[in-house]
């Protein structure tokens, strides 16, 4: 199993590019944020009128006026209060559920483009890894869109206001009370700077333990199974130990960043009030209007104070766009989003049929050929080299050759899990680079050695094949394929639910539920990847029997090492490192007396041994 704790972080975008990547989303909820925008203008120019209005009631009191007076300003204040109230209930409930429908259609697009990827692409991926993004960074980036940029909106327009309102009161009041918070874009800077890498290094600690859980729990039977508890405990606690120590680091800076931004707010005051009080007392300005001044200013200590989680929201939030940005940048295949302003869809894919959403139909098939085929992973040593076939309806091929001769990698090229180079594969005439992804797999039933089954009843694992037509339901593709023989095992039959991953099932019957799906489709190729590998050779037999006749006007592709399973096939090619070098039907590759006659020989030797 692969070290999942070896994950590359990416590299930091600029502004501009996050900019580019949230705007198509944020311009899809232009309106419910610029209302909010709007009501968080108007509710904090209400909140300036309370300090204004103790103002008035202080020196109306002083100057002995009526009382009424003094209740005319109490009215006001109520009346601005229950105004702004309303407003912030409608501004919070308008950007949130905003940044609610932004972080839906991210995810959304996320999971189509990770949909839209080919087999390749997963190669190169943890699922630990994508699931973190998948999830903790986008939650990220709704807060910001969310709370923060309410926070930061709130913020902006009661500096302002504050300002004007304090620089009615008296101009020397708002240099002494504001001059000191001129220092908070400096220290906020450099606070910022370091803060980003520190949540980047939070983020892939987090995605590399994530991953790492992810592939213990899905490999617990191996774990156990060769005693290695006690080594990934250890790992475990080393991943464990390298995310507390980020996030200690960010609670410090955190921790810092908030007293500091709380005490240049708390040194204005108090200068306010020293100048103030000597000017008061030397007449200068009344005693409401120290009094207002002090508390607008007191009213800007807790959004000052929560700038330091403003900033450190917004450094989370830009790591995870970047994350987001490198990874869909990492796609294989581009897949256009929701409302697509970021890709385009291919508009030049040809349609090999008609009608073809339909499942139950069987989609046309005239021919598969294979031309010159040559095939790599990352550019590396050819994994094929110089594959030439040819398929028509009703035959089937056979492929067989050592461990690592490629035949699995065939049959995912075939099935189009992974893309060929252009002008070597072509079905119905069509070349592969000219059919889309989802109108070429539909003409293709795998079955690998090693399906995956889902925590579901095994009629749900067998009918995520497809729908159910007569003769070919549930039942039916289970007895083709020598399940419904097991069944009585099982206390609730077709309903019984399996474990992970299908742990509840022995190996051949997992085997046999992936080859019951596969039966299920209404693709005309059934390609089985050694999926008969854990069966007896009398069931083998039966099986392969019922898909002779199953299959008389479709086509038929077995990948096998027992050579039993494809002796039928109307013709069968040896590889030998990604090579054809036998290639026949059985009697005339047993008369080549090759590479292939001295394996059938020796597997037909073993049979008898094991019979005797």
């Amino acid at each position: 199993m692969r070290d999942p704790l070896s994950v590359t972080e990416p590299k930091k975008s600029k502004p501009s590019s996050r900019w580019a990547f949230l705007r198509p989303y944020l311009w899809d909820h232009r309106g419910p944020i610029f209302w909010g925008w709007i009501f968080v203008v108007i509710s904090t120019g209400l909140d300036q009128i309370s300090p204004w209005m103790v103002k008035l009631i202080l020196d109306r009191l002083q100057n002995g006026e009526p009382l009424v007076r003094v209740m005319e300003c109490l009215g006001v204040i109520l009346a601005a209060t229950a105004v702004s109230a309303v407003l912030l209930f409608y501004q919070r409930l308008w950007v949130i559920q905003a940044s609610r429908q932004m972080e839906y259609s991210l995810r959304k697009d996320l999971f189509g483009g990770l949909m839209a990827q080919p087999k390749a692409f997963f190669d190169k991926q943890t699922v630990g890894d994508i699931m973190s993004r998948a999830t903790n960074d986008l939650d990220r980036i709704r807060d910001m869109v969310g709370p923060v940029v309410l926070h930061l909106a709130r913020m902006g327009c009661l500096l302002v206001f504050t300002a004007i309102a304090i620089f009615l009161l008296h101009p020397k009041l708002l240099l002494t009370g504001l001059l000191p918070s001129l220092l908070m874009p400096v220290i906020a800077n450099l606070f910022l700077r370091k803060m980003y890498s520190y949540f980047g290094k939070i983020q892939k600690n987090l995605s590399s333990l994530n991953a790492f859980v992810q592939d213990t729990l899905s490999g617990m039977q191996v774990v156990k199974g060769f005693g290695r508890s006690a080594p990934f405990e250890d790992k475990f606690r080393v991943a464990s130990e390298d995310l507390r120590k980020s996030a200690l680091r960010v609670a410090l800076f955190n921790a810092a960043i908030w007293p500091a931004i709380g005490v240049l707010g708390v040194i204005g005051v108090v200068l306010s009030v020293w100048l103030g009080g000597r000017m008061v007392i030397r007449n200068e300005i009344t005693l409401g209007t120290l009094s207002a001044a002090i508390l607008y200013l007191l009213r800007l200590q807790f959004p000052l104070v929560g700038l330091g989680w403003v900033a450190s929201m917004v450094q989370r939030a830009n790591v995870s766009i970047d994350r987001l940005i490198n990874l869909k940048a990492a796609f294989l295949i581009p897949h256009p989003p929701t409302n697509p302003h970021l890709v385009v869809e291919r508009s030049d894919a040809l349609s090999l049929s008609k009608g073809r959403n339909d499942q139950a139909v069987p989609p046309e098939f005239n021919s598969l050929e294979v031309r010159s085929l040559d095939f790599s992973y990352l550019e590396k040593t050819p994994v094929l080299s110089n594959i030439n076939l040819s398929l028509k309806p009703g035959g089937s091929l056979g492929i067989v050759g050592p461990t690592g001769s490629g035949k699995t990698t065939l049959l995912h090229i075939l099935c189009g899990l992974y893309t060929p180079p252009p002008q070597t594969l072509f079905l119905n005439g069509g070349a592969r680079e000219d059919v889309a992804d989802e109108e070429w797999r539909q003409r293709f039933s795998y079955a690998p050695q090693d399906g995956f089954l889902f925590s579901t009843t095994i009629r749900e694992n067998i009918l995520f094949g497809g729908e159910e037509r007569p003769p070919l339901t549930v039942e039916h593709t289970a007895e083709l394929a020598g399940l419904s023989r097991d069944l009585p095992q099982f206390p609730n039959g077709y309903e019984s639910m399996l474990g992970e991953k299908g742990i509840n099932l022995s190996g051949g019957q997992r085997q046999r539920v992936g080859l019951s799906r596969a039966l299920l489709s209404a693709a005309p190729v059934l390609c089985l990847d050694d999926t008969l590998s854990a069966l007896d050779a009398e069931t083998e037999e039966v099986v392969l029997d019922n898909l002779r006749k199953l299959f008389r006007q479709h086509c038929l592709i077995i990948a096998a090492h027992r050579y039993s399973a494809v002796m039928h096939c109307d013709r069968i090619v040896y590889l030998d490192h990604g090579r054809i070098v036998e290639q026949g039907t059985h009697e005339e590759l047993i008369l080549m007396n090759g590479a292939y006659a001295r394996v059938w020989e020796k597997q037909r030797l073993s049979e008898t041994l094991e019979k005797v």
